[in-house]
């Protein structure tokens, strides 16, 4: 890894397993690119999400030493890959019947940490011929084309020209798209205006028509991106976990109060704040409602009845509100983008921070 980041060969935007980028890194480029075509330019924007068939199981092994070998890297490392994908076999079970071994001539092997890398490698050139008028956010086998245009037919085009591109590459490299797993979000500010001529577009003959909500690397994001149906994605993941914290402080050990609120840091404040870049640019009312989820997980981690005060929950146990603790990392987020000369993320970064401040 160290070997393609020094040489600058992995693609700008593709944020997986690699130092300095998360998950976070995409979901903030997309959000920021809508939310200025929809506030500012007053223009039509589309996200296109799709879903690549076994994805590392599909990695062409003769393909993929090919491009190891155009990439120029040293030998020794070309070598090793080689070593590491050929001469692997399989058999089947099925009712206790053993098939004969057949060797391998595609896919990763499962569990190793090398497997996303080799595929990260394979699909580096993925996005090379699709047109500049669309941006694209990777992470792993995760892949999302963005567009906009002042109306809708022109999105549609151009978005159809985009998707052409990639699923044309996907032929070439034996990869296939399910597109009965692709999905799609028109970005609008007249969620119940119904368009003469829709976005859609076409992968592999079957018609992808837009959704309301779709989730993206862990964030569910709607087409006005007001955030509502992550949140109640929250308050349903979190759910059981405030039952926990609950159980747990009322077990017949006692565990301490430091002991709790590191447990709630570690299982509920993490889920609370995920995505909170994004989360910075939505009104009070979206913060309001995750501070009543910070609010009732700190109750039960604490064993405090329903009717504590906030200030005191959050005095006693030490941990700031939570768009307090969101603007923290929000700062630090910079930081490191600053360090690691993250020149993309550090401008979207100080956006949100100025709006904010």
């Amino acid at each position: 890894m160290l070997e393609l980041e020094r040489r600058n060969i992995l693609p700008e935007h593709q944020a997986g397993f690699r130092p300095g980028k998360s998950t976070i890194y995409n979901i903030l480029r997309l959000e920021r690119y809508a939310q200025n075509q929809l506030r500012c330019a007053r223009r039509h924007s589309a996200v296109i999400l799709f879903d690549i068939k076994a994805a590392f199981d599909s990695v062409w092994h003769d393909g993929l030493i090919y491009k190891l070998n155009d990439l120029r890297l040293p030998k020794y490392i070309i070598n090793y890959l080689t070593s590491f994908l050929k001469d692997r076999t399989a058999s089947i079970e099925i009712e206790n019947v053993l098939s004969r071994q057949f060797n391998l001539k595609s896919g990763t092997p499962q569990g190793s940490p090398l497997s996303p890398l080799l595929y990260i490698i394979y699909t580096a050139d993925s996005m090379n011929d699709v047109p500049t008028h669309t941006e694209h956010g990777l992470f792993a086998d995760d892949t999302a084309l963005w567009t906009s245009s002042n109306t809708m037919t022109y999105l549609s085009s151009r978005l159809q020209q985009s998707v052409d591109a990639f699923e044309s590459w996907c032929k070439s490299w034996k990869l296939k798209l399910q597109p009965t797993k692709t999905e799609m979000i028109h970005f609008t500010i007249h969620p119940r205006k119904r368009y003469k001529h829709p976005v859609e577009v076409k992968v592999d003959n079957t018609i992808i028509k837009p959704l309301d909500h779709t989730r993206y690397l862990g964030v569910i994001i709607d087409k006005q991106l007001n955030w509502r149906r992550h949140l109640d994605h929250i308050e349903t993941k979190i759910a059981p976990r405030i039952g926990l914290l609950r159980y747990l402080s009322r077990t017949a050990y006692e565990p301490n109060s430091r002991t709790m609120i590191n447990i709630f840091k570690s299982i509920a404040r993490s889920i609370i704040i995920y995505g909170y870049p994004v989360l910075l640019t939505a009104d009070q009312n979206v913060w309001n409602r995750i501070q009543i989820i910070q609010n009732k997980a700190l109750r039960a981690a604490l064993g405090l009845p329903i009717y504590t005060s906030v200030d005191y929950i959050h005095k006693i146990s030490n941990i700031p509100k939570i768009k307090d603790y969101a603007t923290t990392l929000l700062k630090q987020s910079i930081q490191t983008a600053t360090q690691k000369n993250d020149i993309t993320s550090k401008k979207h970064l100080q956006d949100i921070l100025e709006k904010i401040l």
